[in-house]
């Protein structure tokens, strides 16, 4: 199951600049750490998940950490009938016809997309809604021990899409 590395939902986080009230919406949340790492900077979490083995998986990650809701099923669902101030999309299925929806509600988007095909698509909707800030991006390489001494593996690198914010 992927997790958001603590690495790259340190990058979101500032990208985001959440205020201490505000609800985020964690599209794709996965095994849900990057829920459990935000939610004490906001009021509230609420994250989506489709797979259900991934939704089951995140409900006990996250299960003892306030202010974090799972909803398991369709994300445009939530992003259409939600109110909400920040949107972090950590899956990206479907992200053509989410994207517009969330952009016209939310202050403050990030995708992040294995795919630089995702994430090319992703800048070219936000320019279009005339909200694009930004795309990264982010390579991270983590040490390990090699023969007495200390070596570096790279992570697969993140394509991170930022949108301006609409205030």
């Amino acid at each position: 199951m992927k997790a958001t590395k603590d690495e790259i939902s340190g990058v979101v986080l500032s990208k985001l600049l959440p205020r201490k009230g505000d609800v985020l919406v964690d599209v794709g949340c996965g095994s849900g750490s990057f829920a459990s790492f935000i939610a004490p900077y906001v009021g509230k979490v609420i994250t989506v998940e489709v797979d259900p083995v991934a939704a089951e998986a995140c409900r006990g990650a996250v299960a003892s950490v306030p202010g974090v809701e799972l909803i398991s099923g369709d994300a445009m669902e939530v992003l259409e009938g939600e109110e909400y101030d920040l949107v972090f999309f950590g899956g990206t299925q479907g992200i053509e016809s989410m994207l517009p929806i969330a952009l016209a509600k939310a202050r403050k988007i990030v995708v992040n997309a294995a795919r630089m095909e995702v994430a090319q698509e992703c800048i070219r909707i936000m320019r279009e809604e005339e909200c694009f800030d930004e795309a990264l991006v982010v390579n991270i390489s983590k040490s390990y021990d090699l023969a007495g001494g200390t070596a570096f593996r790279s992570l697969n690198p993140v394509f991170m899409v930022i949108s301006c914010c609409t205030e």
